[in-house]
């Protein structure tokens, strides 16, 4: 396989390869969702040196998740992207 052509996107969950979005004059089909996550750590960043610290969850390792159309639609899929990021 050629390394400039990337590999095909595929489901997390079935596995499936998912295709792209499809853009039409009256509409548009979702090929494909993606969560972006991975660990993170807390960070803090100062714009200036008399403003307070802004806090912040920093990315480490990021890591996409990807859901096909149909896994998407099934409930438990669904309430649990919802919950993404919800604290225990």
């Amino acid at each position: 396989m050629d390394a400039s052509v990337p590999a095909a996107l595929r489901c997390a969950r079935c596995g499936g390869a998912v295709d792209g979005t499809l853009h039409t004059r009256s509409g548009y089909v979702v090929g494909y969702y993606v969560l972006h996550t991975g660990s993170t750590e807390e960070a803090a960043v100062r714009r200036r040196d008399d403003e307070a610290p802004i806090t912040y969850r920093r990315v480490l390792q990021p890591l996409d998740v990807v859901s096909c159309p149909r896994c998407f639609a099934a409930p438990e899929v669904r309430r649990l992207w919802l919950a993404f990021g919800d604290q225990p």
